[in-house]
This record gives structure tokens, C-alpha cells and sequence, in this order.
């Protein structure tokens, strides 16, 4: 994110800019960590940092909400319902309109269950994912956005999941 000032209402008067597409941008080089140097982006006050994303854990009848992967990474996966905060957004916004998005449901925030910010556990980048557990309000499980499935899952018998998922249901299931 870039803030150039404060606007009149205490509120950073930002841009959201993708790192790659800063990197494309710089010397018209295809975007690599190796053409692409601290040094270049402090020549811009520009400062690499970690993506933020949400994920929620949604149970009904004893099982877990999970949706199948579109998309790689881990296409085909199945994975806890979330996505990339927007700008502008809060996490609190964030989470519960991606789940709406990819699983149809319309949910509330019961609880934060934790925060993830292993540099490895998304191979795109460094991703810092914020955990909520929810309750859902209405709807109907449906695929869709970035899911090409949706269901529940028995939480004694789960398939293999992408990222870092099956810790962050090892650590629910411990703070449940």
C-alpha cells in the first residue's frame, strides 16, 4: 500500500499497488527476486511486505465447511473458505464476505481463533492469514468464486487440505 498523506478525516489517502505489477513496471524486467532488489524499491520508497489474507472456519453438525480449489496454488485442494483482504476492507469484512462468496453461506463472527504468518505457508509469497471461527446467518452451501466445490466435512476424517489448513483445524479443535 502507498499513502502519500493523510486526507481531512484521519484516513491514509492510499493506493493498494500489486508487487509484481510494480516490478513490471521497473525497468520493463519480467518481475524475479533476483532482478528485483531492495535497493530498486527504496529508489521508490517502495518497502516489500506480506500479503493479507483472511480464512474462516464455519461448523455445522459437528463437521467443517471446506471448499475444492479453482486455482493453484493447490488446485484441487480443499481448503478452509477465505482470500486477500481488499483495501479499504476490514478483516472482519473481509472474511465474512469471502466465505459468502466461495460457499454461498451468510455468516457472523463468533470468535478470532489466531493469527498465521509462516513465511512458507503460501508458495505465491509471504501471506499473514487472520482465522476467524463463524456462525452462519442464512444460506445455502454452494460453490462458487474462486471454489469449484463445497461441503462439510466429518472433523475426524478430513481430505488432505492446501497451505496450512489442517494446523489451523488442529489448533480450533484445541481451543474449541
Amino acid at each position: 500500500m502507498l499513502c502519500d498523506n493523510m486526507t481531512k478525516q484521519n484516513k491514509p489517502n492510499c493506493m493498494c499497488i500489486c508487487g509484481k505489477k510494480i516490478a513490471l513496471s521497473l525497468k520493463r524486467k519480467r518481475y524475479s527476486k533476483k532482478l528485483l532488489t531492495y535497493r530498486m524499491l527504496k529508489k521508490y520508497n517502495l518497502y516489500p511486505s506480506p500479503a493479507l489474507t483472511v480464512d474462516g472456519i464455519v461448523e455445522i453438525d459437528n463437521k467443517i465447511l471446506l471448499i475444492k480449489r479453482k486455482k493453484h496454488p493447490f488446485k484441487d485442494f480443499w481448503a478452509l473458505p477465505g482470500g486477500f483482504v481488499e483495501c479499504g476492507e476490514t478483516v472482519e469484512e473481509a472474511v465474512v464476505r469471502e466465505v459468502e462468496e466461495e460457499t454461498g453461506l451468510k455468516t457472523k463472527i463468533k470468535k478470532l481463533l489466531g493469527v498465521y504468518s509462516n513465511p512458507n505457508r503460501d508458495p505465491r509469497g509471504h501471506t499473514i492469514s487472520i482465522v476467524f471461527v463463524l456462525d452462519v446467518v442464512s444460506g445455502e452451501i454452494s460453490a462458487g468464486d474462486d471454489a469449484k466445490d463445497a461441503g462439510l466435512f466429518d472433523l475426524n476424517n478430513l481430505p488432505k487440505l492446501a497451505f496450512d489448513h489442517e494446523d489451523i483445524i488442529k489448533d480450533y479443535l484445541m481451543n474449541r
